[in-house]
């Protein structure tokens, strides 16, 4: 979301300039932890710092174009600030600042500001006649508006900073699959605690720390409670239609990653999920061994051989393999020794067999029939359970 910070900070070293004006790094004055941490880099690096209103002034003008550094692949403008210093900017800023006003003699024709998009310490100038500084104008006033946390109510429509929209859901932790994506020889559930989450569209959840909530868009009459939210949330997952996704490009996605999985949501936050073992025949093993499959799920079920040896089966980390193949013969890896207790992860006692984007086959493929002992693998959060 393009917006325009109050304040800017321009920063140089008074030695070793090139230029008849400093050349400056220009950063906005904000509240984030990448603008703190910036302005504390800022602060550190030059020897010069000065703090500007970011307000729109004519005077801007293209000075030279060059690289930055001498291996640079590619040129970038400087322009003079008429504070007294150059700023760089790419080719692509100005390309959009031709697209909407002349430049004569060097001079832009209009008055120009600095804007970011959302809280980022990269800035772009920006004509006043532009599309895009009528869009940040509206946008920094939404932001400076921004609604507090404690008047947003489950079920209110929300507009979001980044312009998504969706129904609150409220607070909730998140619990996933056995994580696969390791060669590390432990593993265990996913979790994500305390996340905000709203409803982009049925089923579709989106999720972050910090929402960043601009405006609530319609309240909602009757709020449902929070153990109702969770319920819909988890019936969702139930019937098979739930994506969750902190990004928006995994809403959109329809090949949801097993790292992103989410089995269960809960009011609880617990980081350690307990894993107990329900033996099964081999009937209820296959019904099990098909629906992991669908996920290249590694951790629904354990094998037990007549020797007493314990395995999961090995599928390869990316769900676009072939599903056939692992259902009727699959590869196994071996987990160490260990009672049916209640534990926090599994602990494989050899390598894993999948490599990224393909099954590395073993010599000796396995069957259901080829073990004498079943385990659906029962991952817990206080009082519910799921697979």
């Amino acid at each position: 979301m393009l917006n325009i910070a109050k304040t800017i900070y321009a920063g140089w070293d008074i030695i070793n300039q090139t230029y008849e004006l400093p050349e400056a790094e220009v950063i906005p004055l904000g509240e984030s932890v990448s603008e703190k941490k910036k302005l504390d880099k800022v602060t550190r690096k030059y020897t010069s710092l000065f703090e500007h209103d970011n307000v729109p002034l004519p005077g801007f003008t293209l000075y030279k174009a060059d690289r930055r550094n001498w291996g640079s692949g590619d040129y970038t403008w400087l322009v003079i600030d008429p504070r007294g210093f150059l700023v760089r900017i790419t080719s692509q800023n100005l390309e959009k600042i031709l697209h909407v006003t002349g430049i004569t003699e060097g001079l832009i024709q209009e008055k120009c500001v600095w804007a970011r998009e959302n809280s980022e310490v990269k800035l772009t100038l920006v004509p006043v006649s532009s599309n895009s500084y009528v869009e940040a104008v509206q946008n920094t006033k939404l932001l400076e508006s921004k609604v507090c946390m404690k008047d947003v109510q489950i079920g209110d429509s929300v507009l979001l900073q980044n312009k998504m929209t969706g129904v609150y859901k409220g607070v909730a932790s998140l619990y996933g699959p056995i994580e696969s994506y390791s060669y590390d020889p432990e593993h265990k559930p996913v979790t994500r605690m305390r996340k905000q989450i709203i409803e982009v569209s049925e089923g579709r959840y989106y999720y972050q720390n910090d929402l960043k909530i601009l405006k609530v868009l319609n309240k909602i009459i009757i709020a449902p409670t929070r153990q109702e939210s969770i319920a819909r949330m988890n019936k969702h997952i139930e019937d098979g239609i739930a994506v969750f996704s902190n990004s928006e490009y995994g809403l959109r996605s329809t090949n949801v990653s097993m790292q992103d999985q989410v089995r269960h949501v809960s009011t609880y936050s617990v980081p350690k999920v307990l894993l107990t073992f329900e033996e099964v025949d081999i009937n209820a093993a296959g019904e099990v061994l098909n629906s992991a499959a669908l996920t290249s799920d590694i951790g629904m079920l354990m094998l037990e051989d007549s020797a007493g040896s314990k395995f999961i089966i090995d599928y390869p980390y990316y769900m676009a393999n072939s599903v056939s193949a692992v259902t009727h013969s699959f590869n196994v890896t071996k987990l160490i020794p260990m009672p049916l207790d209640k534990r926090e992860k599994l602990i494989l006692a050899e390598k894993r067999q999948s490599i990224f984007g393909s099954s590395r086959l073993r010599s000796c493929i396995k069957k259901l029939d080829n073990f004498t002992k079943f385990y659906k693998i029962i991952k817990h959060v206080k009082d519910a359970t799921y697979i």
